[in-house]
């Protein structure tokens, strides 16, 4: 495996380094180190999704991490991407809990935004819609697999690799993009676990080593 250790602040900037314990939603359950997530509901009704503790910069240009599947639950119905942080809503709000979206299948018009590769179909969704993405069988992804997800604000491009392999890009950014994008996990599988890798060890997918990555942030920011 390459080392794509990804440097936890550069020139002040801070990176996502583990889930965030406070804005979470119900039937998620984070261990104490912060990287690993269970999905607690017992029926699969209800979507669940966390977020990161912080948003990716768009001044590093170039963002990565990997989830490693624990347990695919019952029906493997499990999105990683990026998502929007909609401050009008509160994870208290019981409505907004009810009608929360799995990953990419959020719509524009209600002011948020998100992408999502999901292991039961192998499908790729962004801005709510969502279609067969990659060209390995079998589609999606299940308990031991490693899903990598790459985002890159200066091409406006958002890819996802497999176990090291990259699937090819997924979505695009539209051109006038400002959001603000924390990397995220959905769930809607009971039993469903995940860990993920924000960089402190090395990443399956190996094309780009840590020198690579230090070297775009200082360009990017120079």
């Amino acid at each position: 495996m390459g080392d794509l250790n990804l440097i936890t602040s550069y020139n002040d900037i801070v990176l996502p380094t583990a889930w965030d314990i406070k804005d979470k939603s119900t039937f998620i359950d984070i261990d104490s180190s912060g990287l690993k997530v269970n999905y607690t509901d017992p029926d699969d009704y209800k979507a669940a999704v966390v977020r990161a503790n912080h948003p990716v910069p768009s001044e590093c240009r170039i963002f990565y991490f990997e989830i490693k599947i624990i347990n695919k639950g019952k029906n493997g119905m499990i999105g990683i991407g990026y998502c929007t942080k909609q401050s009008n809503k509160k994870i208290d709000d019981s409505n907004y809990i009810n009608n929360m979206l799995m990953p990419g299948q959020e719509n524009e018009e209600n002011d948020s935004w998100g992408c999502g590769y999901h292991g039961d179909d192998g499908y790729s969704f962004y801005s709510g819609s969502g279609g067969p993405y990659g060209l390995l069988y079998p589609p999606g992804y299940t308990t031991g697999d490693i899903i990598g997800c790459y985002l890159n604000f200066r091409n406006k491009i958002v890819f996802y690799t497999k176990n090291g392999i990259n699937l090819g890009i997924a979505c695009h950014l539209h051109s006038n993009f400002k959001g603000i994008l924390y990397p995220c996990v959905g769930f809607r599988s009971q039993g469903g676990s995940v860990k993920v890798n924000f960089g402190k060890e090395n990443f399956k997918y190996s094309v780009m080593t840590n020198e690579d990555i230090n070297k775009k942030s200082k360009n990017a920011l120079s």
